[in-house]
């Protein structure tokens, strides 16, 4: 009789204890407003089963809590990593990665510090010939460029030249006796038109320039005159006005929002008119009549600045 009492206590407060337990997981509670809802008859069925049944329904619900406290714990280890979260998607759970980057990381492309379009620029500059050994020409004049976009322009550009003989012209006179056939430059003029095709900037002493490659070609006027192998027909001496094509490549520098250093290289063709051989015509008319014609390449180098109106310019695109 000891024993099967022993027994029934045991039993007892094993179904206790498990009761107690579910209660506290949340599971008691519904069960117990189940059943408060039936009759007094189902509760005492309730009150009836097994105990048996009762501490196996009391350790599903332990293993059950166990596994449904697994996740949290899971997640949480999961949180303390950066870079995976769980998301419910059609509930079913899905691992979204993320980022720990911060807006310093954000990398943002700089706008051009210089912006031409609308503006126009006027050049003034200075330069030199640099194909002939035996005449130099230096040039002084300037550009009027408006920019239609910030890499079209349509400019006219005007030159007034300068000449100097050099030492292989006198040195070819004194040791072969000889006097050369030349031509000065007077003045000249021309229509172009401008294109930008290379952009870019560059590290100097800590601060960023920008530069630019441009190309241009046009059409102008040019005037020159015969220069007199002999002195004594200084006075049939004639000029031309030479339908002048002209080419050229070059660079700009942005100083500052209204000033550039540009840097050119022309190269101006124009078929010309020489002083005929013999030359025994007594009038202008005669002599120009029988001259020699050729096709010259007049190569100029050129330095100016640029300076820009208005002088100030605003960006009318977001970024």
């Amino acid at each position: 009789m000891k024993r099967p009492a022993i027994s029934l206590l045991v039993c007892a407060a094993l179904v206790g204890w498990a009761a107690t337990g579910h209660a506290k997981k949340g599971g008691g509670g519904k069960a117990g407003t189940d059943t408060g809802t039936d009759s007094s008859g189902d509760v005492a069925q309730a009150g009836d089963a097994p105990a048996g049944d009762q501490a196996g329904a009391t350790d599903q619900s332990a293993a059950g809590g166990k596994d449904s406290a697994a996740p949290s714990e899971s997640l949480e280890g999961e949180e303390a990593q950066p870079g995976k979260v769980e998301e419910d998607v059609g509930g079913a759970k899905a691992t979204v990665k993320t980022t720990t980057l911060s807006w310093n990381d954000i990398v943002v492309i700089p706008r051009k510090a210089f912006l031409k379009g609308g503006r126009l620029e006027l050049q003034p500059f200075t330069g030199i010939t640099i194909n002939d050994n035996l005449i130099r020409h230096y040039v002084v004049g300037g550009d009027i460029n408006y920019f239609l976009t910030d890499v079209f322009w349509v400019g006219l550009e005007g030159q007034y030249y300068i000449h100097q003989l050099t030492n292989e012209e006198e040195l070819l006179g004194s040791e072969f006796n000889l006097a050369p056939t030349l031509n000065q430059y007077l003045y000249g003029g021309a229509l172009n038109f401008g294109y930008v095709p290379v952009y870019g900037k560059f590290a100097f002493f800590k601060s960023i320039v920008s530069w630019e490659i441009w190309a241009s070609a046009g059409i102008g006027v040019t005037w020159t005159k015969v220069i007199a192998r002999d002195p004594a027909n200084d006075a049939v001496a004639f000029t031309n006005t030479d339908l002048t094509p002209n080419v050229g490549l070059g660079s700009r520098f942005f100083l500052l929002d209204w000033m550039t250093v540009n840097f050119g290289l022309r190269d101006y063709i124009l078929p010309d008119k020489f002083e005929p051989k013999p030359n025994t015509y007594s009038t202008v008319a005669d002599a120009k009549a029988h001259a020699q014609s050729a096709l010259v390449n007049n190569v100029m180098f050129s330095v100016g600045i640029g300076i820009y109106l208005p002088t100030k310019f605003q960006y009318k695109t977001p970024r």
